[in-house]
């Protein structure tokens, strides 16, 4: 924050945007939405590190980058048959099948420029991907599917792509995995109904299958591994709720109520939260739940009428890896692009200031505040002060950070030695699960 000028409590006020009177605003967590220059998707995935959402179109072939807000950044274009995406473990690096070209390509999360492309052969249009053991694995095939990696580990990379008695799916298969167990695969088949679903252990180079089953109901719309590792979550067309089988012998585990035609699901990395998305017009669209319990916690309808309806599309959630943010893929009737929809998780954060309203010059003066929130905050939560006065108009003086108390309440001191109006300002930056908030105080030193 900046005071273009310092010419009492009046500019002070004006120049923070905020009331210096006790009462200044908390940022609310608020969902937001934003059109997209892409009629389809096919896949989404965030990049924390960066703080972007990268979102696949094979129609256009290019890769749209969002910020967390939906903004546009980027959209990297010549990427033909874009389709399955994953990212590196760092985050430096988005890896996209390229359907079309036969290949993989690599682009720096960083610069979003494309730094290599791994042709995988003639004919074998890798469609989705998945990182682990150390690889970037990729389902590929039309007319029948196999799982082949893509190892860049050393000087020349190693592509793997086998055919014949390796192509063991009808179609090319969605890939999953998961950071907690980094050499589980797990495979389904996205074209037969029943459909197929396989575990792999990749932790030795090769994809050895440790576990296999038919399971009833529709094709695989979207498959999502826990971070532990131990369980897979399946959205299909039917049956009407999203099920969960162990991966480590495919047995159901968990069923998740939600609707007619599950189409996505995505699991917060720590493991806290699971949303459940579905092909619903005239119902909720997304349901929320604490994995491995089949109790609702939130639902999302998206805006619908009689002659409009708002779906989610096909694998179309992802988390923000803090787990503040869920992004959802959806269209309209009515529009032609796709819309992101950036829902916040972060609950509302409130910081207030209490102070003396003046002070003899060359005295100290001790400043108070709470700060609340529906959410506990973390034991090392900290606020930040800043001081404005005629001598420092612009930029202020830092006075540091200070902790808030297990009840929530925080104070500091400061040595009153400027006459006139002088202004503080607390601010919070807000987590993974709260906003961020500040207010202002000012105090006549006379």
């Amino acid at each position: 924050m900046h005071i273009r000028k310092f010419a009492g409590r009046a500019a002070v006020s004006a120049a923070l945007g905020i009331s210096l009177l006790g009462f200044g605003p908390s940022a609310s967590a608020a969902d937001s939405s934003a059109q997209l220059p892409i009629s389809s998707s096919e896949d989404i995935v965030v990049d924390g590190v960066h703080q972007h959402v990268f979102i696949s179109d094979s129609a256009s072939g290019s890769v749209v980058v969002t910020g967390y807000d939906g903004t546009v950044v980027q959209q990297i274009d010549s990427e033909p048959g874009a389709s399955g995406l994953a990212l590196s473990a760092d985050s430096g690096t988005l890896y996209v099948a390229l359907r079309t070209a036969a290949a993989i390509s690599a682009i720096d999360t960083a610069t979003l420029q494309e730094t290599a492309r791994y042709s995988t052969g003639a004919g074998t249009a890798p469609r989705y991907l998945a990182v682990a053991g150390g690889k970037v694995w990729f389902g590929y095939g039309e007319d029948a599917g196999g799982i082949g990696y893509v190892d860049a580990s050393g000087t020349d990379p190693v592509i793997y792509a086998p055919s014949g008695g390796g192509r063991t799916f009808y179609s090319a298969p969605m890939l999953a995995s998961s950071p907690g167990n980094p050499g589980l695969l797990v495979a389904g088949d996205v074209s037969t109904s029943p459909t197929q679903l396989a575990v792999y252990d990749v932790s030795t180079g090769d994809a050895r299958q440790t576990a296999y089953a038919s399971i009833s109901g529709g094709s695989v719309s979207d498959l999502a591994v826990t971070p532990d590792g131990k369980d897979v979550v399946v959205a299909s067309g039917a049956p009407y709720y999203h099920q969960s089988y162990l991966t480590s012998d495919l047995s159901p585990s968990s069923r998740y109520t939600t609707g007619d035609y599950p189409n996505a699901v995505a699991i917060t990395p720590d493991g806290s939260t699971l949303a459940a998305g579905l092909y619903a017009p005239y119902d909720p669209d997304v349901y929320l739940f604490k994995p491995g319990v089949d109790t609702q916690l939130k639902s999302y309808d998206f805006p619908s009428t009689s002659t409009n309806s708002t779906t989610l599309q096909d694998a179309g959630l992802a988390w923000a890896p803090d787990g503040s943010r869920l992004f959802a893929l959806t269209k309209s009737y009515d529009l032609s692009t796709l819309t992101l929809r950036v829902l916040d998780q972060r609950v509302e954060s409130t910081l207030t200031l209490q102070a003396p309203k003046s002070v003899r010059q060359g005295k100290k003066v001790t400043v108070s505040g709470t700060l609340s929130a529906s959410v506990p905050f973390a034991a090392d939560t900290k606020v930040d002060v800043t001081r404005y006065d005629d001598t420092h108009p612009e930029e202020g003086v830092s006075l540091g950070s200070y902790s808030v108390a297990d009840n929530g309440t925080y104070k500091f001191t400061d040595l009153a030695d400027t006459a006139g109006w002088v202004g503080y300002v607390v601010h919070y930056a807000g987590d993974a699960k709260h906003t961020e908030a500040s207010d202002s105080v000012s105090i006549q030193v006379s």
